[in-house]
């Protein structure tokens, strides 16, 4: 039953609303700092065609990829789901100096994921990016592998940005029955369903909820051994917004570098006072 949970396939380039460009744009700006003083890798678990195009004003966006093949990173790993998008970024990567490697698979899969690790050393500092089109895409058994692949020569495991799918994907769908293997699947437990059982009662409301389903995948990342395990909710381009901020590291605390890029005012490519942005 969970096929009713998925999510559709995305077009080239794919159109996304105006918080999802305010999503890419802090994306560059965290990239840019994360990566100026140290050389390190960058593991991006579900990537795209590389390029989108912005609903409100029709001009063309660089999707997540591109954006950090230029910031800075020593390498990029993309694992991409759709061949066509495969297709896409190589072309678009191929005049970038920055070494990139596009792997055309599925994340869950083992095979795909050390294809993914081969390719970056256990010894090297790297951010990986878990940013799931919806909570059914993210596997717990998939966040366990990125912590368990190795540690840097300060002993230090791969640095996790994850876009947690709260609102409209993970909480939207919370009390559905066909929905609940899919989310056993994301934390890899059961815990998250006396939760589940307190909305059905309206003993907690939507806040409630929300901040426990938060705390449940935070404890989980706890428990793998992350020094720091942080979280924030993004600037409300929606209210509430759509998604949740976890960041997770043995190295470095970085809550208030990305409070301050997710939370400060900042135009957008695609509006008037944008720079970037190209009209089609």
């Amino acid at each position: 039953m969970d096929e009713q949970c998925l999510q559709p396939s995305a077009t080239i380039p794919r159109k996304i609303n105006k918080w999802l460009c305010h999503k890419l744009e802090c994306f560059s700006e965290f990239f840019e700092v994360y990566s100026k003083d140290n050389p390190r890798c960058y593991l991006e678990l579900f990537a795209g065609c590389g390029i989108c195009t912005c609903k409100d004003s029709n001009c063309l966006v660089d999707g997540s990829e591109l954006r950090a093949l230029k910031d800075g990173f020593i390498k990029c790993v993309f694992i991409t789901r759709d061949s066509n998008d495969a297709i896409e970024l190589k072309k678009l990567a191929e005049p970038i100096k920055t070494k990139s490697h596009i792997i055309n698979g599925n994340c869950i899969s083992e095979k795909v994921m050390r294809q993914a690790f081969d390719l970056i050393p256990r010894s090297a500092s790297s951010l990986a990016l878990v940013d799931p089109p919806g909570f059914n895409r993210l596997r717990w058994s998939t966040i366990k592998k990125l912590a368990a692949h190795g540690t840097d020569w300060k002993s230090h495991r791969m640095d996790l940005l994850i876009i947690f799918p709260l609102e409209m994907a993970l909480l939207r769908n919370l009390t559905r029955p066909d929905c609940e293997a899919s989310i056993n699947r994301l934390y890899g437990n059961r815990r998250w369903l006396p939760v589940r059982q307190q909305k059905l009662d309206g003993v907690i409301g939507q806040a409630n909820a929300r901040k426990q389903l938060v705390s449940l995948f935070k404890d989980g990342l706890k428990e793998l051994g992350y020094r720091y395990v942080e979280d924030l909710t993004p600037a409300p381009f929606s209210n509430p917004p759509n998604y949740h901020i976890i960041w997770a590291s043995d190295s470095d605390s970085r809550l208030d570098e990305l409070t301050e890029i997710w939370h400060k005012p900042r135009y957008l490519a695609c509006e008037m006072f944008g720079n970037t942005g190209i009209k089609v």
